[in-house]
């Protein structure tokens, strides 16, 4: 398994933070990596146990299931169906206080890729994409939170 993990730290306090990432119903508002985002089978919030689906702009459709979530620190995921280069993926937002008003997000990513041979040699090639999505998505999710305390000033 390969980890790759990359963090911002935002103006926001740990509970917003954590709240913002995990409600699908305004993901897409701040998430530009998916076009479409929801929990499954009537959930209405995450929690362990629930399934998401999540389609990216390039139209990869990933199924994944909450295993751990402890508000407002920590939720995991693991893939149980997903984009056919994946053979394993999980997932973990964790958000540290810093002090009141400020948290440091950290996004975690840990997968295997199918392919033996070729999925070694496309590795490197992962970790590139994945790893600038990931920090597209963190930089746009610290964007959204401190323009919304802009607004508020």
């Amino acid at each position: 398994m390969k980890t790759i993990k990359h963090q911002v730290e935002i103006c926001r306090p740990q509970t917003e933070v954590f709240d913002l990432t995990q409600d699908y119903a305004r993901r897409l508002a701040w998430d530009p990596y998916l076009v479409e985002a929801y929990l499954l089978d009537g959930a209405d919030r995450a929690a362990v146990g629930v399934d998401a689906y999540c389609k990216n702009r390039s139209g990869s459709v990933m199924i994944s299931r909450y295993i751990a979530f402890n508000r407002p620190e920590t939720a995991a995921i693991q893939m149980i169906q997903g984009p056919f280069l994946l053979k394993r993926f999980s997932g973990a937002w964790n958000v540290k206080k810093v002090d009141d008003e400020r948290s440091t997000l950290i996004f975690t990513y840990n997968f295997e890729l199918k392919g033996g041979l070729l999925g070694r040699w496309l590795l490197p090639v992962a970790v590139l994409v994945f790893s600038r999505d990931m920090r597209q998505r963190l930089r746009a999710v610290r964007a959204y939170l401190e323009r919304a305390l802009s607004y508020r000033s």
